[in-house]
């Protein structure tokens, strides 16, 4: 996958993220999901 795409896919990850915790979600399931893709786009970018 090209840099680009994956800082496109990284930056989504991280709005809805921040929009469903500030929206109060609680569908902890969803929310690791989330954080578990980002951490693994971070990895690939070599940022984390």
């Amino acid at each position: 996958m090209p840099v680009n795409q994956l800082e496109t896919t990284l930056q989504a990850i991280t709005t809805t993220l921040a929009k469903l915790e500030k929206d109060g979600c609680t569908d902890e399931a969803r929310l690791e999901g989330l954080k578990k893709e980002r951490d693994k786009i971070l990895k690939e970018l070599n940022i984390k």
